[in-house]
């Protein structure tokens, strides 16, 4: 964490140092409120890296922040180098957190046909395999 403090000192707009902080933060110290702070300070750049973006939108997710986790999901498909795989992934997380069950089945489905990742495939298979379930209590 010192080598990404001081590298953001040395280097104030280089964003990806501010996203490798919020995803230590978020992913391994489970610290929500200085996750944010670091993706916000990354966002602010223009040069945000699209996996950034991705990372600040599960968090939002996981805080059940929908409104401004569909706003960061629908700036990072702006960017040409986002994994739209992964980005369909989280439109449907989004939208089966809402009880949004067919716009959810059709975003985990657009995940299936566009995804390589035999690990995202297993994920977004077992989702859309949750929706089909959960239609039938809707």
């Amino acid at each position: 964490m010192d080598t990404i403090d001081e590298l953001i000192k040395v280097f104030p707009d280089f964003s990806k140092a501010f996203v490798m902080k919020a995803e230590i933060f978020f992913e391994k110290l489970n610290n929500s409120v200085t996750a944010e702070e670091s993706f916000k300070s990354a966002m602010a750049l223009a040069d945000v890296p699209a996996e950034g973006l991705l990372n600040y939108a599960r968090l939002l997710l996981n805080q059940e922040r929908y409104a401004e986790a569909l706003s960061i999901l629908n700036r990072a498909m702006e960017i040409s180098e986002v994994r739209k795989d992964m980005s369909y992934l989280l439109y449907g997380n989004l939208y089966e957190m809402q009880s949004k069950i067919n716009d959810a089945a059709g975003y985990y489905k657009k995940c299936l046909t566009s995804t390589l990742s035999n690990t995202l495939l297993e994920e977004a298979e077992a989702a859309l395999k949750r929706c089909d379930i959960k239609k039938k209590y809707i």
